[in-house]
């Protein structure tokens, strides 16, 4: 199969993907980290890809001591994934009482090397939710 033609066989599960129909997550294990990969690629342990997305999945210890899940996300056609799907990547993943977040990082931080989408998966609950709470 050429290049040209995979690239079409990838956007045509794309565009079934964006009607929802993801299919079923296929699970890559990487104990070793991804083959020829630099920095946190070293750290990804595992790879779970449907019909849409391919997601990176790095688990790691923060300075604290808690436990985070580094979710590294991307599409055939490198669309941006919808706050929806983020979501549902998330609850499938991580599961749906767990707590994301996505990070705007200062200007000396900043990491732009692919067309990734990023969230970070916590142990604990924020400190703020958009939920309704009673004050104190």
């Amino acid at each position: 199969m050429s290049n040209r033609q995979q690239r079409r066989a990838s956007l045509a599960f794309e565009r079934r993907g964006l009607k929802g129909d993801w299919g079923l997550w296929r699970i890559t294990d990487l104990p070793d980290g991804i083959p020829g990969g630099n920095g946190w690629c070293r750290q990804v342990k595992r790879a779970q890809a449907n019909n849409l997305y391919v997601v990176l999945i790095r688990p790691f210890v923060d300075e604290q001591g808690n436990e985070v899940i580094h979710l590294a996300i991307r599409t055939a056609s490198n669309l941006e994934p919808p706050w929806r799907d983020m979501q549902r990547i998330k609850n499938e993943i991580c599961g749906e009482e767990s707590t994301a977040v996505q990070v705007m990082p200062p200007a000396a931080e900043l990491v732009d090397e692919a067309d990734m989408y990023h969230m970070w998966v916590l142990s604990d609950r924020l400190p703020f939710t958009l939920a309704y709470r009673r004050a104190a």
